[in-house]
């Protein structure tokens, strides 16, 4: 892991990140899942479908994922491309490298198909799917909006009350995701006649910003605002999780912003020295360590 302050980190034609980490986890306003159950094994799962071949001039991220089907690290939902949709994605939303790790290095894209395989809780639970449907608004919602006359329909929220009422749409994580990624190459090829996966970096960042800006056509539900917050809440989720669910693969996330992980106690000496730091480590770390 570098020692590099993530602000201080240059840009380069391979690397050119749209702003620093520190100040995405800052704007984010997401809090970091660090505690879960007992580890969850992962079955040696196959992909849904082959993927499509690559473009000779595929970018980086493409030709490192051109390899998914063989992987040793199994996917459980998204077939190849899929798979290496979200990759390019989350790790334009959060960018890295093997020196400086972000989302492609901390393995995002299989936290991610984990929740959607249903092999973590999140996504295989049930779903809330009914109205009334709570419509996001960045202007002060009047006291009155309780009892408008489509309350049965929707409800006015602002955006401060919005995180109490979690995941909510017609459309289960899967398929907002399955037919997302769809929406995605199509604009992108509307755009540049091409897949996600086969354009330039800033090409695909302006996708993603079309689509938070909701200007990018084609998305008939989701729409592209509300699937660029999906993969961008998945993406911090999965950069700063227990690596049990997939993402933080050797821990990087925490690394990064020098979270400690799972310990198990820390002395009064400890608590008062402020030079003192302990090596991060998962829960699985943890429940390992106390077995010897």
């Amino acid at each position: 892991m570098s020692e590099r302050d993530p602000e201080e980190i240059q840009e380069t034609p391979e690397r050119q990140p749209r702003f620093s980490r520190r100040g995405f986890l800052t704007a984010s306003s997401v809090s970091l899942a660090t505690t879960g159950i007992a580890t969850i094994g992962t079955a040696a799962l196959h992909p849904a479908a082959a993927a499509p071949p690559l473009q000779a001039d595929a970018t980086p991220v493409a030709e490192h994922m051109a390899d998914m089907e063989d992987s040793p690290r199994p996917i459980a939902f998204f077939n190849p491309h899929e798979a290496a949709t979200v990759d390019a994605i989350a790790s334009r939303i959060m960018p890295g490298d093997e020196h400086d790790p972000g989302a492609h290095e901390a393995g995002v894209v299989f936290f991610i198909d984990r929740n959607l395989g249903g092999a973590n809780l999140g996504y295989s639970l049930k779903t809330y799917t009914q109205g009334p449907f709570p419509v996001i608004s960045e202007e002060p919602v009047e006291v009155t909006a309780s009892s408008n006359r489509y309350l049965y329909d929707y409800i006015d929220l602002g955006t401060d009350q919005a995180s109490r009422y979690g995941y909510q749409s017609v459309l289960s994580p899967q398929e907002m995701y399955r037919r997302g990624l769809e929406f995605i190459d199509a604009y992108a090829q509307s755009k540049h006649q091409g897949n996600f996966v086969d354009l330039t970096a800033e090409e695909q960042d302006g996708i993603l910003t079309d689509m938070q800006e909701d200007k990018a056509t084609g998305f008939d539900g989701p729409s592209g605002r509300a699937f660029f917050t999906q993969l961008r809440n998945d993406t911090i989720e999965g950069m700063f999780s227990d690596p049990m669910y997939g993402g933080n693969q050797g821990l990087v996330g925490w690394k990064l912003i020098g979270y400690p992980g799972a310990q198990r106690f820390y002395t009064p000496d400890d608590i008062k020295n402020p030079n003192f730091r302990r090596t991060p480590q998962s829960l699985g770390q943890l429940l390992m360590n106390e077995g010897h």
